[in-house]
């Protein structure tokens, strides 16, 4: 059984050939048989009627027999045919045939070409084809014609040619035709072989890279030069092992940020339980330790939550309950629940918001999580007595929120990160600042699943601003 490609195709593109050839040889074998037929019959009725005409100038006088037996004899003899001349009374009275025979008689006429006689009576010119039932036991063309002499039919002409003699003539034209046919197979076999192994050269190079790529290494490109669909299928390769190459990497950072990150307070938890079994922090500051271990585990609560929730967006598994929304009034009130944290900080809040309420089409529960995910942000950044921005704009039939604090801008190497899971400006990952390093990554995660978009400016001049767009409602 045939597996390879390379072997399917040429057995495939041989088959075709091998039918085409055999197709068009058969009907090709039709035709110049048919043709050589017709060519045969005409040539036939023209020596049939040439005879009829040397029988007419000797029924005048014009020929005498033996130049009539001549003349016959030499176009019988010039074309390989049998040649009668027959009265109306069925008696062969003239014979010329190459092959030897001199006599017919009224029987044999009367028995195998009694039809032929009826449609000459008629005045017709009859042409047929006989098998072996005929006085020549072997099939045979004939021509008959009759001969007519002052208004009347006096007699007949059959001119014979055999048919072995006309399948030998074309025979010679069927070795040609082989011939060619063997020709041009072999010559589209090595066609096919060539461009075989040129079209799949390429495929093969992608089996190649795929078995590289199935080992887990990424680092491939695939160089193709052909334009065609195999062209296409190794560039989305490379385009492929580029991707996964990025995932790899993006995996592995994963695994050492999320370890770092529960590894901390685990860590810390850990070794607070083992101080206060041990006897080593004093029984009075049990209760200020103790309030260290839950605010640790609040936070391991929080991260493994934040970490669950941006699972279940990235694989669309929150699906999103589409509302009309207050977008101001939804502000107003995330602004509300930061009220403490912004008193402690000492913050200057300036709410730049519509004043005509603005309804944008979005999931409530989410759109609250994004507000207060960027809110948080922007609080822990801004110093002590600095400034809190937020404002709404229509723009057509988008909505853009902005959130905007004063404070040191982001370094711009990155602003392309801001929304990576676990990516921290302060590579360090201290503890100065509270987080999971999660909440950007969910914000852009639910502005997507919206078929929105998120984006961030930062200068010292202006501080640092996160807007997001939202559907406008009718």
């Amino acid at each position: 059984m045939i597996k390879t490609i390379f072997g399917k195709i040429m057995l495939l593109f041989m088959a075709i050939i091998m039918i085409a050839l055999l197709l068009s040889g058969l009907m090709m074998s039709q035709v110049v048989r048919n043709a050589y037929l017709d060519d045969s019959k005409q040539q036939m009725t023209a020596t049939a009627d040439d005879v009829e005409n040397l029988v007419n100038l000797y029924s005048k006088g014009v020929l005498s027999f033996s130049q009539l037996n001549e003349q016959i004899a030499a176009k019988a003899k010039a074309d390989n045919n049998a040649i009668w001349v027959i009265n109306s009374n069925l008696f062969g009275w003239l014979m010329e045939d190459p092959s030897g025979r001199t006599s017919v008689t009224k029987e044999e006429i009367q028995t195998y070409y009694e039809d032929m006689i009826t449609e000459l009576n008629k005045g017709n010119t009859v042409r047929k084809i006989t098998e072996a039932n005929n006085v020549f036991n072997t099939p045979v063309l004939t021509v008959a014609t009759p001969v007519v002499s002052g208004g009347q039919i006096v007699g007949y002409v059959f001119v014979h040619k055999q048919v072995y003699e006309m399948e030998q003539s074309l025979m010679a034209m069927y070795r040609q035709i082989v011939l060619a046919a063997g020709i041009s197979a072999a010559l589209g076999i090595v066609l096919t072989y060539i461009f075989s192994k040129s079209m799949l050269r390429p495929l093969s190079v992608v089996t190649l890279g795929a078995r590289q790529l199935a080992k887990g290494d990424f680092d491939i490109h695939l160089r193709v030069s052909s334009k065609d669909e195999i062209g296409q299928l190794a560039y989305t390769f490379n385009s492929v092992a580029r991707d996964l190459k990025k995932y790899e990497a993006s995996r592995e950072s994963l695994i050492a940020n999320v370890s770092h990150e529960l590894r901390s307070p685990l860590t810390s938890i850990q070794g607070l339980v083992q101080a206060a079994l041990d006897g080593t922090i004093p029984k009075d500051e049990i209760d200020h330790y103790l309030e260290v271990v839950l605010d640790e585990s609040k936070r391991l609560n929080l991260l493994i939550t934040d970490m669950l929730d941006l699972a279940k967006i990235e694989s669309g598994q929150f699906p999103m309950q589409m509302e009309r929304i207050d977008i101001g009034e939804l502000i107003r009130r995330v602004l509300i629940s930061f009220e403490s944290k912004i008193s402690a900080k000492k913050l200057e809040v300036e709410a730049a918001l519509m004043e005509e309420k603005i309804y944008v089409l979005a999931d409530m529960n989410r759109i609250t999580q994004v507000l207060h995910n960027i809110m948080e942000n922007a609080i822990k950044f801004v110093p002590e007595n600095g400034t809190l921005r937020v404002s709404d704009e229509v723009h057509g039939d988008s909505v853009w929120v902005s959130v905007n604090n004063s404070g040191e801008p982001i370094p711009s190497e990155d602003i392309p990160y801001i929304f990576d899971r676990f990516y921290k400006i302060d590579k360090s990952h201290t503890r100065t600042k509270e987080g999971t390093g999660i909440g950007l990554s969910i914000v852009k995660n639910i502005l997507k699943a919206h078929g929105q978009k998120v984006w961030v400016t930062s200068n010292e001049q202006d501080g640092t601003t996160f807007t997001f767009t939202l559907k406008k409602a009718n």
